[in-house]
């Protein structure tokens, strides 16, 4: 490995540890015992820097999508064990949804979210619920799950009976959820249409 990949691997792995904002150039360079002039021969600033790691994400997204087609039959528990293989993406995700407030790391944590949706976890999502939605509306609920799953996921406790169970916990929320709503409507049909 030249000294750019060193400095792409070992940043994204900070990335996905510290985030952007206390991503350490020093850090990085004492841990691969480098001279830190290194980092400038490669990259312009640190947002440079930023952008290779962002490239790196989606070359790890390809190949989690194309593992997908081999490793994912059913929604539960195959995406969280795929998700396993790729644990400092998952923690880099991750902190792109800490920083969703800034345009750029939210525009790449939606544009990973909807590569993966569209190439194979919404459909795998809609058939493990039996989701009686159109592609659309289950990319809109499987967007909320996902986010949701985000704010609740502990990066140092990635264990598959966490991420499985955290997903349940979420579903069994947004399906009751589903369930009232669909009762309440049902309920207003009825005493709508008897007042007449």
């Amino acid at each position: 490995m030249d000294t750019c990949d060193i400095w792409i691997e070992k940043g994204y792995e900070h990335f996905g540890e510290y985030g952007p904002k206390d991503l350490s150039i020093k850090l990085i360079a004492e841990e691969c015992s480098m001279a830190r002039t290194t980092f400038n021969y490669h990259f312009s600033n640190k947002e440079e820097f930023c952008d290779e790691l962002i490239d790196r994400h989606y070359e790890l997204l390809d190949q989690y999508c194309e593992l997908a087609g081999l490793h994912c039959k059913t929604y539960l528990p195959d995406v969280h064990k795929l998700a396993l293989m790729f644990p400092q993406g998952f923690k880099f995700q991750k902190q792109l949804f800490n920083y969703r407030h800034i345009p750029k790391f939210n525009k790449v944590y939606e544009d990973c979210n909807r590569i993966a949706g569209e190439k194979f976890s919404v459909q795998l999502f809609i058939d493990y619920y039996k989701l009686p939605l159109s592609f659309d509306s289950a990319t809109q609920l499987h967007n909320s799950l996902v986010d949701t799953w985000y704010s609740r996921l502990d990066t140092n406790d990635m264990t598959l009976d966490n991420m499985v169970g955290s997903t349940e916990e979420i579903m069994r929320s947004i399906l009751k959820l589903i369930a009232n709503i669909r009762d309440d409507l049902a309920t207003s049909d009825i005493s709508f249409s008897s007042g007449f």
